[in-house]
């Protein structure tokens, strides 16, 4: 898996340098990144989707779907944009504007070949990090 050194030193502050599953702590060199939504079943290398994991959960885990998959990727999309993870793209909307609206989102509706995810009010296509694309489905966004 290549993974930009950037990212893999960002998921393991986010994991607070332990292991997602057991929480042993790990020392850098130690670390497994394993894809939450295995790749197998349609998941991607984003930053959402990878967590920290020690060598021995890695495996034990290996490409079973975790049954909280959507709800836990959604908080960890929603984290990655707050921590500026997640690119605009060529976008010309105010990252101050999306953060309010992302945390509307309750659902992914698409996995592949982008990870989509979807609130009430809007659709958010994300490819290498990055909303490529969004998409207004209309309605106001006051509840």
């Amino acid at each position: 898996m290549n993974i930009p050194n950037s990212e893999k030193i960002y998921i393991y502050e986010r994991e607070r340098k332990k292991c997602f599953y057991c929480g042993k702590s790990l020392k850098f060199r130690q670390i497994t990144l394993d894809h939450y939504l295995p790749k197998s079943k349609g998941g991607t290398k984003e930053v959402f989707n990878l967590v920290l994991s020690c060598g021995k959960c890695n495996r034990l885990k290996e490409n079973r779907v975790p049954s909280d998959y959507e709800e836990r990727i959604i908080r960890l999309f929603q984290r990655a944009f707050d921590d500026g993870m997640i690119r605009i793209g060529k976008l010309i909307i105010p990252r101050e504007d999306l953060k309010e609206q992302i945390l509307y989102i309750d659902r992914i509706e698409y996995i592949e070949p982008n990870f989509v995810f979807q609130s009430k009010y809007m659709r958010f296509y994300i490819k290498n990090n990055t909303i490529v694309r969004i998409i207004l489905l209309g309605g106001k966004y006051e509840d």
